[in-house]
């Protein structure tokens, strides 16, 4: 049983700066040593055949994650790659250009798996609101570890030889090692459902393929990583041309060292505002649309100093803003998928990218009578590309969260008794809504009209028996009412009727003999539920009685029951318009309408929203409402929303926020930050921390980016998806949530 370190943060915090710090020094490095040996030309043929010949060692890495974890994988393979470079300089000397060849190989493959791997470290050590709250500290480790490696490689410049710098980053490794063992230490125990399987790597590619979330971020992987490519060779073409080859460490090294203290001013005083802004998956196209710009100035401006503009403008976005929306991207998915997805497309996917790069700038070199420029169109081409892609994800993820819940859900609703859904299947494909600001008509299919009930004969005795009957309804005497009552009622006594369901004697059967003429006395029924000065309890019992009503005239009073004074009769218009809603009666409704309402339903303090339950009643009980033990005022807000959202997802992210698990809450609060609008958020969210104990804190929370060349994740143990998969992910322990929400409500 691994032991609980006591200040995870901290220790993270501190493998952050020392990872990102032998990355950083070990990029400084790799191309100094290469291209004090080799023609600057020669670059982009390295490039590519390092990108090759790492995809087999990438697929293994995803693999070896898979079966080992990250937390006892990455350590090792510090250990490892730390030993190597000791190795290679002992026989830099003896062989330096195919040692020089093989250091470049080495630090270009192991680096960019280290640094991944470090954030999977991250993201199974934290659970998403954890990840949430301390990401920033985490973040802030990383970019000081940027500047700590660019100060380490150049001062190593200056007071070492120009190889030694390999046994500075042998040191670095071998710490990370011991850092990581003890960050990795703590991990707690996740559970894994008995029927589930780890996917090989191949099976992995396939999970990629499926899911249009993980073909969005794949493609762009691949299309900044082209961008990188450009964008570094002209940048290093001007260093050369302009300086010797002596000078190259320092150089580079006082450029990244410069660039990560950017990164950090950017990281602390506008990237978290940034990504509240943005949200998750736009914050991405910050990367393509910045560099796409910079590319145009430095193809404008012929001074070498644009083309250092623009590749550091590519290092800082993508150290900040990119790469805070990118990890957040993979938080829903769920271990067995994020371990081998994950370094695919962060390093698979990246290294694809460089050897499309490099035959990029390879083709442009020998084309190109001016090479700089044509290097130049070529990354403004596939910038525009990536924003393209960039400006897709929002809509992917949305969908991928929402798919994720309603499997997870799907999956383990075998184990436990399904609950009835019919107050909450909605409007699951509504139609766009219009622009304008005037109201758009419901449209309403109207059911197929039933039978004419008989009217009764007249007695023999020749006395009126609708004189008769409402002497027996007006009596005092409930079992002369409950005689009066049974059918066949006329129509005409409807009226006398409804008054009859606020008494508690005779409540059940009035309601029971109603509901036989609602179709045709929609109208009375409405207008008696909307008069405030009706008796409260008549009031709150209609609403369900409208469900058999005619639908037009019953979703007409049943919306404007949704503002009504009284918080009972709202609660239980919403059930009942949601039922009207599942059967399929409500073909078209404004959007914008019902975030009016759930605004007004939200506005008012805290301790008000407190006091919103329902009044306990014989008729209208909770008995049949599956969010009955869900705080009152919150299940109608959900449902509420669920008439233009999709509905399923909804209530059992509702659930989820009341469930002990802090994995499964974070991620129904993903969830909702996805697909409500910011202002409902804004509302929302102060509520929800009162509903679960602070749960959605952890989302409000501003999410600060790392930076490093690689990712900053965070997301929890327990599985988290991203649209398609968070859906799943809820769905598969949701009876299990609302067995705990029921023996904590019986307790």
């Amino acid at each position: 049983m691994a032991t609980e370190i006591r200040h995870p943060t901290r220790v993270a915090t501190l493998s952050a700066l020392l990872v990102v710090s032998a990355f950083v020094a070990g990029k400084a490095g790799r191309d100094a040593i290469l291209l004090s040996r080799f023609s600057i030309e020669s670059l982009p043929l390295f490039i590519g055949l390092s990108a090759a010949l790492s995809l087999p060692v990438i697929l293994l890495a995803g693999k070896l994650m898979v079966r080992f974890g990250p937390a006892r994988l990455i350590p090792v393979m510090n250990a490892v790659s730390g030993l190597f470079a000791i190795g290679e300089w002992v026989l830099l000397g003896s062989y330096p250009r195919p040692i020089a060849v093989l250091v470049f190989f080495h630090l270009s493959t192991a680096s960019a798996v280290l640094v991944s791997g470090f954030w999977s470290i991250v993201n199974e050590r934290f659970d998403i609101q954890s990840a949430k709250k301390h990401i920033g500290r985490i973040g802030l480790g990383a970019t000081l570890g940027g500047i700590l490696g660019g100060v380490i490689a150049e001062r190593s410049a200056v007071y070492f030889e120009r190889d030694a710098i390999l046994l500075v980053l042998a040191a670095l490794q071998l710490t990370c090692a011991v850092a990581l063992l003890a960050f990795g230490r703590g991990a707690p125990p996740r559970p894994v459902a008995a029927d589930e399987t780890k996917p090989g790597m191949w099976s992995s590619l396939g999970v990629v393929a499926r899911s249009r979330l993980l073909r969005g971020i794949g493609a762009i992987v691949v299309l900044t990583a082209v961008l990188a490519g450009i964008l570094d060779y002209v940048f290093k073409a001007d260093i050369v041309a302009g300086g010797s080859k002596t000078d190259l460490l320092r150089a580079l090294a006082v450029f990244y060292t410069i660039t990560n203290v950017v990164t950090a001013v950017i990281q602390v005083a506008v990237c978290g505002p940034i990504i509240s802004k943005l949200g998750v998956p736009r914050s991405v196209a910050t990367l393509p649309i910045t560099v796409t710009a910079f590319s145009l100035l430095a193809a404008l401006v012929r001074a070498p100093i644009s083309s250092a503009i623009a590749r550091a403008s590519e290092l800082v976005t993508r150290n900040s803003v990119y790469r805070a929306g990118y990890e957040l991207l993979y938080a829903p998915l769920p271990e067995h998928q994020k371990r081998p997805t994950k370094v695919i497309l962060d390093v698979g996917a990246d290294k694809i990218g460089d050897i499309l790069g490099a035959q990029i700038v390879g083709a442009v070199l020998w084309l190109a009578l001016d090479d700089r420029t044509g290097l130049l169109i070529a990354a403004l081409v596939v910038g525009a590309i990536a924003v393209v892609y960039a400006l897709r994800l929002p809509r992917a993820y949305t969908k991928a969260l929402e798919e994720s819940l309603m499997t997870y859900a799907a999956e383990t609703a075998a184990t436990t008794e399904p609950v009835a859904p019919e107050p909450w299947l909605s409007l699951s494909a509504l139609p766009s809504f219009g622009d304008s600001g005037e109201a758009v008509p419901l449209r309403l299919r109207k059911r197929a009209p039933k039978k004419p009930v008989p009217e009764m004969p007249p007695p023999a005795t020749g006395r009126d028996p609708l004189v008769e009957l409402v002497r027996e309804l007006r009596s005092a005497d409930p079992a002369r009412i409950k005689r009066a009552l049974a059918p066949p009622i006329p129509l005409e006594l409807a009226s006398h009727v409804l008054a009859l369901i606020g008494d508690d004697a005779v409540a059940r059967e009035a309601a029971a003999a109603l509901a036989t003429l609602v179709p045709r006395c929609t109208g009375l029924i409405v207008d008696a539920m909307l008069d405030p000065e009706r008796d409260a309890t008549l009031r709150r019992r209609l609403p369900a009685l409208l469900v058999h009503g005619e639908p037009s005239l019953a979703v007409w009073g049943l919306w404007r029951g949704l503002a009504d004074p009284n918080f009972d009769v709202r609660y239980r218009s919403g059930m009942a318009m949601s039922r009207l809603a599942a059967d399929g009666h409500i073909t078209e409704l404004r959007a914008e309408d019902v975030y009016e309402t759930v605004r007004r339903e939200l506005s008012g303090e805290v301790s008000e929203w407190k006091t919103r339950q329902l009044a306990e009643d014989i008729v209208a009980s909770a008995e049949d409402d599956p969010d009955a033990r869900s705080e009152t005022a919150l299940a109608h807000v959900f449902r509420v929303l669920g008439l233009v959202l999709p509905a399923e997802p909804l209530r059992i992210a509702l659930h989820a926020l009341q469930a002990d698990d802090t994995s499964l809450r974070g991620m129904a609060l993903e969830y909702l930050e996805s697909i409500l609008p910011p202002d409902v958020r804004a509302q929302l969210w102060p509520l929800l921390d009162h509903a679960d104990g602070g749960a959605a804190g952890a989302v409000s929370a501003t999410v600060s980016p790392p930076p490093g060349e690689l990712p900053v994740v965070d997301a929890p143990p327990p599985p988290r998806r991203s649209k398609d998969e968070l859906l799943e992910q809820l769905k598969l322990s949701y009876p299990t949530m609302l067995e705990r929400l029921k023996r904590r409500s019986a307790s």
